[in-house]
């Protein structure tokens, strides 16, 4: 028997882009042989960090404080964010909130930057994700694929009545919806729907990836991708055999990033 995992949503994507690498970081926990983001990128995400915890302040009606430097971007983004933030929909909010479900014999779990439980303009209950992104605005399509979107809707259909204990039942999975908000992009949202049919499917394709991850676990079986791009933006590849892939530029995915640049420069288990 394997013992119970805790999986995000970087968790998934990294199995499904290569197991070896899953296991090498989640698992064994191996510390990267050498760093995977450049200085560019580090300050990149070194400033989303930042932004969120902004926004995490001004819904909790904390002071902004300044931290670190006086950075232009961040500022920038901040006043993008003040100026032309998507409209929200009265309600309990929940301010980077995490909610965790059972699957098989482990755990599957997500982060909401912002989780509102209110009424959808026909009066219908409703719980609203919000999440703040400041990297290349993605297409709703891409959106409606990516980890992120098909973890969160489902943590959220799967345990929503853990939110508000006092609910008389849980919501349905056509009263939950997804709002990214990039602000590069500040005035076209992309929401996504959600439905009965979609969890459906989506619990089902969810189950089966954690069991292959079991079976592969319990085998001892790790097997390398056979797409060597993956290489190339792996810092794992010296330990794999495949330096021969070359190094290319590291951009990681939005299913694949994590609030803290620091779980990149050196794998832990969430």
């Amino acid at each position: 028997m394997t013992e119970s995992l805790t999986l995000a949503q970087q968790h998934l994507y990294t199995f499904r882009a290569c197991p070896r690498r899953f296991y090498l970081r989640f698992l064994a926990k191996v510390p990267w042989p050498e760093p995977p983001l450049n200085s560019d990128l580090e300050t990149a995400y070194e400033r989303g960090r930042r932004f969120h915890r902004w926004i995490e302040r001004h819904f909790l009606e904390l002071p902004i404080q300044n931290e670190g430097p006086n950075d232009k971007v961040v500022r920038l983004w901040w006043s993008t964010f003040k100026q032309q933030g998507p409209t929200l929909p009265n309600g309990q909010r929940y301010i980077e909130f995490s909610l965790t479900v059972p699957i098989g014999g482990h755990f599957l779990t997500g982060r909401y930057d912002l989780l509102i439980f209110g009424r959808h303009s026909d009066g219908k209950p409703s719980a609203f994700i919000f999440d703040w992104k400041t990297g290349e605005p993605r297409s709703l399509e891409r959106l409606r694929q990516a980890w992120q979107t098909r973890v969160y809707l489902a943590v959220l259909a799967e345990g929503n009545t853990r939110v508000i204990e006092s609910a008389s039942a849980a919501l349905d999975p056509d009263q939950l919806s997804f709002t990214y908000w990039y602000v590069e992009e500040p005035q076209k949202t992309r929401v996504i729907g959600y439905s009965t049919a979609m969890h459906q499917q989506n619990w089902a394709d969810l189950v089966s990836l954690v069991e292959e991850i079991d079976r592969q676990w319990i085998e001892n079986k790790w097997p390398l991708t056979d797409d060597w791009t993956e290489c190339r933006k792996c810092a794992y590849r010296a330990h794999c055999g495949r330096q021969a892939a070359g190094q290319g530029l590291v951009a990681l995915a939005d299913e694949e990033e994590s609030d803290l640049v620091d779980d990149w420069l050196e794998p832990q288990w969430n």
